[in-house]
């Protein structure tokens, strides 16, 4: 059996390049569109209230994501998509979720180990805020309550 020659090493080198930064193009961020795996999803955060008179203010990110700030008025949909990663750590994306006094912290929107069930069917997780809590579905149809909603106090 021969060694392998210089070119041959170049094309194994290329392709282990390949693979290894593969993982890492598929964040949240990235342009990326070709789904080798299968393992591309989207998540939807939508205003679901009844009126206009306050925003549905948003911040969502990951550990190596800031996905930005975002105002959504009723119908507003702020959506992100991406692939899981193959090697650990697990994907996982939370959002900071406000209207007016209402609130609710760090809602995990997609956890790879919690929510993935959920959304495997479709590859789709949807988000509404309404009047009354946070619903979500992976259909964008059948939603049901998951989080009811925190109230400020006011300041004196």
């Amino acid at each position: 059996m021969s060694s392998p020659t210089g070119r041959e090493l170049t094309i194994y080198l290329y392709l282990f390049s390949i693979i290894a930064v593969f993982p890492f193009l598929t964040s949240a961020s990235s342009s990326l569109k070709f789904d080798l795996f299968g393992n591309m999803y989207r998540v939807h955060v939508i205003n679901g209230f009844s009126s206009n008179d306050l925003p549905f203010l948003l911040h969502c990110w990951s550990s190596n994501d800031d996905l930005g700030h975002h105002s959504l008025y009723i119908g507003g949909d702020f959506n992100f998509h991406f692939g899981l990663r193959i090697i650990p750590p697990s994907t996982r994306f939370w959002c900071d979720m406000n209207r007016g006094p209402k609130y609710i912290p760090q809602v995990s929107v997609f956890e790879e180990d919690e929510v993935l069930h959920l959304c495997s069917h479709t590859q789709q997780c949807y988000w509404r805020g309404q009047d009354n809590g946070l619903y979500f579905c992976n259909d964008n149809s059948s939603y049901f309550k998951l989080y009811d909603w925190y109230i400020r106090k006011k300041e004196r």
